[in-house]
């Protein structure tokens, strides 16, 4: 029997995640928003981040968004650790996913999420509709926005979608979907409210939500809602 999962995930923890929720929320779409709570300068606040986890999941991303790969490992350390305890005890609710930023990370890197309890680490790296092999080098299928082209490059290898496909998220997203839903497995959609407002692509993001939406057989999931399933 096939799985049909579909789930996102929003790094950084800017104020216009608050936004994209909604959004999400009106298709009835969960996400996994990786809050870094020392990085922005118009980061989410305290309330907001409880606000935000009443409906989504909240994933930590290190305290200060550093490339976690170019500093010393005992700060490296402090920042993977010391996010997940800011997090929980803000929220009173334990942490399970964590975020590379950049998606800079190493086997040390993994470890150390590993040894502090997080059950699984998302990457940037692009892949199919594959379930996770090592959760903590889960993979998305997608960036929602046009401004990796090695990615989509490397999509296009994996996947073999139209050309067209090269200069438009939009239509990569939803050809990608219809491969999915012949597929199975997982649809994972990553990206940033602030790209999305700087590139002011609101209506495409809306336009991409609709099209994976609401759709019978397929289940919609946080990044750690996922994860738990495999592992149970």
């Amino acid at each position: 029997m096939k799985l049909y999962i579909v789930t996102t995930s929003w790094d950084d923890g800017h104020k216009l995640d608050l936004k994209l929720a909604k959004l999400l929320e009106k298709y009835n779409i969960k996400g996994t928003f990786y809050v870094s709570p020392f990085y922005l300068e118009n980061k989410l606040t305290r309330e907001e981040i409880k606000e935000l986890s009443e409906y989504h999941e909240i994933g930590a991303h290190t305290l200060t968004h550093v490339d976690l790969t170019s500093i010393p490992i005992e700060k490296a350390e402090k920042e993977i650790k010391g996010s997940k305890i800011y997090l929980e005890k803000l929220l009173g609710a334990k942490i399970s996913m964590f975020c590379y930023p950049k998606g800079k990370y190493d086997q040390r890197i993994k470890e150390i999420v590993k040894k502090n309890g997080f059950l699984g680490a998302r990457t940037c790296n692009g892949g199919n509709f594959e379930f996770p092999k090592d959760p903590y080098e889960w993979r998305i299928t997608l960036h929602a926005s046009n401004g990796s082209p090695l990615m989509t490059l490397k999509i296009y290898i994996k996947t073999r979608i139209s050309i067209k496909a090269f200069m438009d998220w939009e239509l990569r997203a939803k050809l990608l979907f219809d491969q999915f839903i012949n597929k199975g497995g997982v649809y994972h959609l990553w990206g940033h409210s602030w790209e999305i407002e700087r590139n002011n692509e609101w209506q495409k993001l809306e336009r991409v939500l609709q099209y994976i939406s609401n759709r019978p057989y397929v289940k919609y999931k946080t990044n750690g809602e996922i994860v738990k399933l495999l592992k149970s």
